[in-house]
């Protein structure tokens, strides 16, 4: 959002003051990304009836615009299929990865960074390639990555004790019992990485469901529970470990199964062994979704502020509200892909739904983009691209503009600011999605202001303008039980023609899940169309 888009308002207590000839102005401050009214009239049925205006028939209908049903539209395209439409509740395209613009930067709405694939991941090198980011192979065959995606160092820095320090394990000041226990656990982690299971197959994969059945009783258990059995109780290990729970799942240690948690450190390699890089943009993983669809070159087939408000799976039945100009379409498709939350489907859906009320749950999160005049220091470490407190809720903040070049730099910068409202079930999670929806928007501009001023005292004054996101359901969580149970696999399951392929079927709230969901989708709806795909990814094996 430009800064002409923004609506007039004061920062709250923290952020305003009397304007003088050396009181910069208070910021400007906006909701941007999902509009939660769409979201109620979904909930509550006020867009269901009226009259059709427009009746469209098609091959395929997509349902969600993030990065599943980009990619399933990129894989349908790419094989030649021209006659399907995708449907987007939002006015943008992205889901949780969408992107917004501050004067000074484009940046991230939500997710934010790609780690680059692992090998066995041929579909996602060739998407990477026809996005332009992977350039060609070296003289091994691995792939060369675009410099201006890969993450600028240095990468990460946390701040406790009023200082900084480098990476992400707080080791000032542990005792010799915390560091044998840090040790173990990374001996703990090199025992498993790389191996395979009985059944041939690797413990942890990407996808998920391509992994070993070895340890999939580790899904039963709590990552807490995990570590209590392996004797691993430093606080310093434990906040380490938490923090990348929270950051990839939007959970605790204890909200999260030990399986997901060892996936996080596994799937991809061992970082210090695997050779990878982080991809990231400005704008996050936006663009990559804004790839995946220019490619698909959709046109009129792509309908954005376009709300989905009944779903026939049996006829292959769609009707669409177009709160924007009031038109309502009916949509009949040979085959639905449900790439959108899905918790909304129960519904919507004309008929039962298998899937039980509640048996999936969503982290609630916060982002907001705080443009400051000039950029932050601090004692210590020096800024990195992910800047990350010890102390609080917050998982700090990533530097939208970290990777410039010397003549794309500017003053200031763009901080993206990060919080997962964490909750133990249903009925905490569905308290922190009121608190997150009923703060005004001074009320959070003064909160993510605070936690940033905690790390930078003065900062308040430096900022110019502030965007704010609340994402109500932002991500599936993999709470024990979850990825190899029976209301993942009822989540999953086809509904006559309709295929959920969202990353929340999956179990794991990564791109590389969605994407993987969405091209899968993709292909089973060519085989019911009787069509084969044209190339050697047909044949890659798909969960």
């Amino acid at each position: 959002m430009k800064r002409r888009g923004f609506l007039g308002a004061t920062a709250g207590t923290l952020a305003t003051a009397a304007c003088g000839p050396s009181t910069p102005p208070p910021p400007a401050i906006a909701f941007v990304g999902p509009d939660p009214e769409r979201s109620h009239h979904l909930r509550e049925g006020t867009w269901r009836e009226g009259p059709v205006h427009e009746t469209i028939h098609t091959d395929v209908a997509i349902v969600g615009g993030g990065v599943a049903g980009s990619a399933a539209a990129w894989r349908l395209r790419r094989a030649g299929l021209a006659d399907l439409h995708l449907f987007e509740l939002e006015d943008e395209v992205g889901g949780t990865a969408r992107g917004g613009e501050l004067p000074r930067s484009r940046h991230p709405l939500g997710a934010h960074y790609l780690p680059t694939p692992p090998p066995d991941c041929p579909a996602l090198e060739r998407l990477l390639t026809d996005l332009g980011v992977i350039l060609g192979r070296d003289a091994h065959g691995r792939p060369e990555y675009a410099p201006s995606a890969i993450a600028a160092a240095p990468l990460e820095r946390h701040f406790g004790r009023g200082r900084w320090y480098e990476g992400l394990y707080p080791a000032a000041g542990e005792t010799a019992e915390e560091a044998a226990q840090w040790a173990r656990w990374h001996a703990h982690l090199r025992a498993l990485d790389g191996r395979r299971g009985g059944d041939g197959k690797p413990l942890f994969a990407i996808p998920v469901a391509r992994s070993s059945a070895e340890l999939r009783h580790l899904d039963a258990v709590s990552f807490a529970q995990h570590l209590d059995e392996l004797e691993l109780r430093s606080e310093r290990l434990r906040w380490a470990l938490d923090y990348a729970c929270r950051d990839d799942y939007g959970c605790t240690l204890a909200q999260t199964s030990a399986f997901a948690g060892l996936h996080h450190f596994l799937a991809r390699g061992l970082e210090e062994t695997r050779g990878g890089f982080l991809l990231t943009w400005p704008e996050g993983n936006a663009r990559l979704v804004r790839g995946m669809l220019e490619r698909a070159d959709l046109g009129a087939r792509l309908h954005r502020g376009a709300a989905v408000v009944a779903v026939d799976p049996h006829a292959g039945e769609l009707r669409v509200h177009c709160p924007g100009d009031g038109r309502r379409l009916r949509v009949h498709a040979r085959s639905i892909l449900w790439a959108a939350p899905r918790f909304v489907l129960g519904r919507l859906l004309v008929g039962p739904d298998p899937l039980p009320v509640g048996a999936l749950t969503y982290a609630p999160w916060l982002v907001a983009s705080v443009e400051v005049r000039n950029a932050p220091r601090g004692v210590g470490a020096r800024l990195a691209w992910d800047n990350v407190p010890l102390a609080g809720s917050s998982l700090g903040y990533v530097v939208a503009t970290h990777g410039e070049t010397a003549d794309e730099r500017q003053p200031g910068a763009v901080l993206t600011y990060y919080e997962p409202l964490c909750g133990d079930g249903p009925a905490e999670l569905a308290a922190q999605r009121q608190r997150l929806l009923a703060g005004d928007r001074s009320h959070w501009a003064d909160h993510v202001i605070s936690a940033l001023a905690a790390m930078h005292p003065g900062i308040a004054s430096e900022i110019s303008e502030v965007a704010i996101t609340r994402w109500g359901h932002a991500m599936i969580r993999p709470v024990p039980g979850l990825l190899f149970g029976e209301n993942l696999a009822l989540a999953s399951a086809p509904i006559g023609r309709l295929r959920p392929c969202a990353a929340d079927v999956a179990g794991l709230p990564l791109f590389e899940e969605a994407f993987y969901k969405g091209s899968r989708a993709a292909l089973a709806a060519l085989a019911d169309l009787g069509r084969a795909a044209p190339d050697a990814l047909a044949d890659e094996i798909f969960i």
